[in-house]
């Protein structure tokens, strides 16, 4: 019964420092993040090169563009339909029988 007590303290006490060194660790890690140091900016402030002006972009970067002429593809959509129309016409013709042709008759 001794032997389990004595691994229960020793169990403890070892947890307990582990703790301990866990807690002054972050501690330390709190109080440099609060510092001076850590406050510094790591990059100096970068100014721009060049500034716009968002006034004058619309009419002299940007041209007007013409209105899109679509006639083009609806003319292209009708010229379709119509060869599927002649298409499905021709193929009507084919499958009906030729009459037969006699020699000497017209």
């Amino acid at each position: 019964m001794a032997i389990v007590v004595k691994a229960f303290f020793a169990l403890s006490i070892g947890l307990g420092m582990i703790a301990g060194v866990q807690a002054l660790g972050l501690l330390s890690v709190k109080q440099y993040l609060a510092s001076d140091a850590a406050k510094r900016p790591v990059m100096p402030a970068v100014k721009p090169a060049y500034t716009w002006d968002s006034n004058k972009i619309g009419s002299t970067v940007i041209p007007k563009m013409p209105p899109i002429d679509t006639s083009a593809g609806q003319r292209a959509a009708i010229n379709s339909i119509q060869r599927q129309i002649d298409l499905q016409i021709r193929a009507a013709q084919n499958s009906v029988p030729v009459p037969k042709k006699y020699p000497g008759m017209r």
